[in-house]
């Protein structure tokens, strides 16, 4: 009996040790202080530029922005600019059984200047923890907003979703989402006409915003105040739904006429529908269809290297060069939709939809910046989409805007934004909630989890267990 306990124990230690190897060390946030930040110009997107200010911050907010005086410190960095904190309005986190990932996310989202992200759809409980921690301080990372699970018909198409099916379910649903204190309600594409209205009628009451996809039950013209996902609905004012399980198709895209854009596009003025395209999500998922030919992206290389295989179980992508090429003949109409949008005054917000297969989260932010700048035909309009317009839609006056009152958030970068969006990856000093962080700081944040997620351990134990989860799915997938 007394070498079984002693087994035991040793198994038990044994656990302990490997769980103790497999998760990051924690990251020592630096302290909140008062900040006088002087001599740079501020960039609010869309709204104003002011030359020669000096910040001053204290308790995690802007209390001053006024015109640099003879007494103020000297500047941090010659002649830099100011641009709010970046905001990602279309985030999934990573479930607690990728060991780790959580807070990798969180890093690599504040390494690339986004301090705040909405999680638009919970895989588990613990992301509402992890939010609560970021909020407070307790870990290092940006602001969370989170919409707790998405709300779904029947079948779901999203497989962590809620499915409501009736009207006094959706009420009660959100009323219990409510007093879990989420920040928005997300639904999806299955879910019915009448659990629908049931469910907008209990967000506005409860006073939570509408987002999601459009369901293909209630169409376009069936939502209203509503910030859509993708281009859901787009594609299906006048054409039959696609099938079961589709946001949307490709070829559906392609097949849209000039003039059915346009229609859409009015008709979302009329009902008060932004939308948050995800464009370099579009794209980047053709790195999982010919990582060849689409080559894998810079900052890839910081998250372990099972994602590869991971993504397989995430979400599916073009496979052989029909697909593909379908797939690529789509872009310049995602690319249409969202300048008609822009050009007709309609709110267009910056997201990535992160976690989808090779959407590297920061990273993933600068990508969407280029594609709506290309899409806008401008830089300005691009980051005020991640910074003003999205402020407007997740927190008016808190966040995306650099003012007295809001969040002190704001990037210190050594050029110009609006003349070309590659000064966000050249950042030099960023705040976070009143935090200031060194480049450098970060920067060694990262070659330390390089180091952890890359090595021998992490590397063996966790890259074995997906790799044998991911060859029984394939080989499930094959009979």
């Amino acid at each position: 009996m007394r070498w079984l306990l002693g087994a035991a124990a040793a198994a038990a230690i044994a656990a302990v040790l490997l769980w103790i190897g497999l998760v990051p060390p924690r990251l020592e946030q630096p302290p909140r202080a008062e900040l006088v930040i002087s001599g740079v110009t501020v960039i609010n997107p869309g709204v104003e530029r002011l030359a020669d200010r000096t910040l001053v911050v204290r308790d995690g907010r802007i209390a001053e922005v006024r015109p640099r005086l003879a007494s103020d410190p000297a500047p941090v960095c010659a002649d830099c600019f100011a641009l709010p904190g970046l905001i990602d309005a279309h985030v999934h986190t990573p479930p607690r059984i990728a060991l780790g990932n959580q807070r990798l996310f969180s890093l690599l989202h504040l390494a690339h200047g986004v301090t705040t992200v909405r999680d638009l759809g919970e895989s588990e409980p613990s992301v509402g923890a992890l939010a609560s921690r970021l909020n407070s301080g307790a870990e290092v990372g940006p602001r969370m907003l989170r919409c707790g699970p998405v709300l779904d018909g029947e079948p779901p198409g999203w497989p962590m979703a809620e499915t409501i099916t009736t009207a006094e379910q959706a009420t009660a649903t959100v009323a219990r989402l409510a007093r879990d204190g989420v920040d928005c309600i997300k639904v999806y594409n299955e879910i019915g006409r009448e659990a629908f209205e049931a469910v907008a009628g209990a967000a506005a009451r409860h006073g939570l915003p509408l987002i999601g996809h459009v369901p293909h039950a209630v169409g376009l013209a069936g939502v209203s105040d509503f910030e859509a996902q993708h281009v859901t609905g787009i594609p299906y004012v006048s054409r039959p739904r696609p099938p079961i399980g589709w946001d949307f198709r490709s070829e559906d895209l392609s097949a849209l006429l000039g003039a059915e854009i346009d229609a859409a596009v009015e008709l979302a003025a009329a009902r008060r529908v932004a939308f948050t395209p995800t464009l370099a999500n579009h794209s980047l998922r053709l790195i999982a269809s010919d990582p060849v030919r689409f080559r894998p992206t810079p900052a890839s290389r910081w998250l372990p290297a099972y994602w590869r295989h991971a993504w397989n179980f995430v979400a599916p992508h073009p496979e052989g060069d029909m697909e593909i090429a379908v797939h690529l003949e789509a872009r310049p109409t995602l690319y249409e939709i969202a300048r008609r949008l822009h050009r007709r005054g309609v709110d267009v917000l910056a997201g990535t939809d992160t976690i989808m297969p090779w959407v590297v989260p920061g990273e993933a932010l600068h990508l969407e910046l280029a594609a709506l700048a290309e899409a806008f035909g401008g830089a300005e309009p691009a980051l005020a989409a991640a910074t003003t317009v999205n402020g407007r839609h997740l927190a008016p006056g808190e966040i995306g805007v650099i003012e007295p009152g809001a969040r002190a958030d704001v990037l210190l970068l050594r050029s110009d934004p609006t003349r070309d969006l590659a000064a966000l990856r050249d950042w030099s000093v960023l705040i976070a909630d009143g935090r200031r962080y060194e480049r450098a700081l970060v920067d060694g944040w990262l070659e330390r989890y390089q180091r952890h997620f890359h090595g021998p351990l992490y590397a063996t134990v966790m890259g074995g267990v997906v790799s044998t989860v991911s060859r029984r799915f394939d080989n499930i997938h094959a009979r």
